[in-house]
């Protein structure tokens, strides 16, 4: 199985030393690696710690037209930003303005962002309750943006995976499978087959050297026959 993209990788333009390594770098390293196109998808600018500045998000896309214009690499570059979802009723932190920057919009739930979604008090003392003011928060979302890519759900906050993941279907938004955050159980696993979801594999890379380490990934894909026909960045002919 040859993988063709990366789409969840993250560049210095996540603030406070987050990421290692710039766009251009990290565009010459994925295209030294053969791929074909790799997403750029800094986290959202409300998570507190590591969020890109607002003002970065329009020198982040003027770079990736300029690289993509250049036509100096094979690989193509895709303008993300990993948006925070903080609302209950599905808001991120990005408007509608900001949006149409971009190529993909990807959306995960992150603690280093405000919002009105996770109690460690209710999770403790009410977790079924948690969880359905989780999962409602992803359906939400997914009905209010048109969202490409959810990233690693049921990570830090637990989800009902088979209902957001069959929402995700309905609206054809990406299920991630991120090397670094793969928290599902046996049962999880199933119902994300059963939902009849499409899939992304991602890095999640901070660094230039992890674009396309999916190591992890492809251990839970032979683990719990992930169907390869429904992952839409790796190469039919090599399944």
């Amino acid at each position: 199985m040859i993988v063709t993209g990366d789409y969840h990788t993250h560049t210095k333009y996540s603030k406070n030393l987050h990421a290692k390594h710039t766009i251009l770098q990290m565009v010459e390293f994925a295209d030294d690696l053969g791929l074909n196109s790799l997403g750029i998808s800094d986290h959202g600018p409300k998570h507190l710690f590591f969020g890109i500045k607002k003002s970065n998000i329009d020198k982040a896309r003027q770079q990736i037209d300029q690289i993509n214009s250049s036509k100096k690499y094979n690989v193509k570059v895709l303008m993300g930003i990993e948006a925070n979802l903080i609302g209950k009723d599905g808001t991120i932190d990005l408007n509608q303005e900001q949006i149409s920057k971009l190529d993909n919009l990807l959306v995960g739930f992150h603690k280093g962002a405000k919002n009105n979604i996770y109690s460690f008090f209710r999770s403790i003392f009410n977790p079924k309750k948690q969880i359905e003011i989780n999962t409602n928060a992803y359906i939400n979302c997914l009905n209010k943006y048109n969202v490409t890519i959810l990233t690693h759900i049921n990570d830090y906050i637990k989800v009902d995976v088979f209902k957001v993941a069959s929402e995700a279907k309905k609206h054809g938004t990406l299920i991630e499978l991120n090397n670094k955050h793969l928290n599902f159980t046996k049962e999880q696993a199933e119902d994300l087959v059963k939902s009849g979801c499409n899939f992304i594999l991602s890095s999640d890379a901070h660094k230039k050297q992890s674009i396309a380490r999916l190591e992890n990934v492809l251990k839970f894909i032979e683990t719990y026959n992930i169907p390869l026909e429904r992952i839409v960045n790796v190469d039919k002919l090599f399944k």
